[in-house]
């Protein structure tokens, strides 16, 4: 069995002087802001409760992957840590900045946290079993390795039930086709119709796909634009839309047929009245 220490050693590191760490959602999104805004991420992770890290030298940063199990972020070496009281109003400012939790500034410390690139070959590959839901979320304590993913893989297709892509993990899919052959082929085989989640705003847009390459072929073109030609999208980021999929239908569907679907949808979810389906 590989273990998350044996990568450690493989790589020249002391697992003793490593603390590992799968940050939850609750503040804040952790895979999602690690993408987006790294330095949001530093910043949080920075403020913790006195002697949280201990004696360690560095963190190896996990995010919450599928079910029980962590996806790596980085390695963070320890600096050093500043005690509350020597906090002052920079680190208020800075806490607003990047709208964290205010009451930190009153009895949290703050970490001087570097980020270390001896193990970033891994990062965003190496999936890790953490354990249930009532673990700690710091530990001292060796994991399984259950996945090493290919550079700039997402992961094995599963079903189209499943499918929930965020639009960093799109553009891999559709930029780096060889490490993600089981989603090139499922997605490009099928037409259907899917939905895109604003996550800024919760409004949801209903589209359909048909045609050369099917789903995989319509959202390569949102992969390189952002918008997919949608004027309804153009003015929204695209870094905060999720993907996924309403309704597989049949191969010998009509055109016609493909928008039935989708019309129906949109009335369903009522995209047209409170989404972003102008029509």
């Amino acid at each position: 069995m590989i273990t998350i220490y044996k990568i450690f050693e493989i790589y020249g590191i002391n697992p003793a002087t490593i603390k590992l760490v799968r940050h939850g959602n609750k503040e804040i999104p952790i895979y999602e802001t690690f993408l987006n805004n790294i330095k949001r991420l530093e910043v949080y992770q920075s403020f913790q409760n006195p002697n949280k890290f201990g004696k360690s030298k560095a963190i190896a940063v996990f995010a919450p992957y599928y079910k029980t199990t962590g996806i790596f972020l980085g390695l963070w070496d320890i600096q050093g840590c500043i005690a509350n009281s020597s906090f002052t109003k920079e680190t208020m400012v800075l806490l607003k900045e990047h709208n964290l939790p205010a009451d930190w500034f009153n009895h949290a410390v703050r970490y001087d946290l570097r980020r270390n690139n001896i193990l970033d070959d891994l990062s965003e590959r190496l999936i890790i079993e953490w354990g249930a839901a009532t673990v700690a979320w710091v530990q001292a304590k060796d994991k399984e390795v259950v996945e090493i993913k290919g550079k700039k893989s997402i992961g094995n297709f599963q079903s189209f039930s499943l499918v929930d892509l965020n639009y960093q993990d799109l553009k891999n899919l559709i930029q780096f086709p060889d490490t993600n052959l089981t989603w090139l082929k499922a997605l490009s085989s099928v037409n259907g119709v899917y939905l895109i989640k604003d996550k800024t705003s919760g409004k949801l847009y209903v589209g359909s796909a048909y045609g050369d390459q099917g789903i995989y072929g319509r959202w390569s073109t949102y992969a390189k634009s952002g918008h997919g030609g949608n004027s309804e999208l153009k003015s929204l980021d695209p870094s905060a839309f999720q993907f996924s999929i309403l309704e597989i239908v049949p191969a010998t569907t009509t055109v016609d047929g493909v928008i039935e679907c989708e019309n129906r949808w949109k009335e369903k979810l009522g995209t047209r009245q409170f989404g972003l389906n102008k029509n």
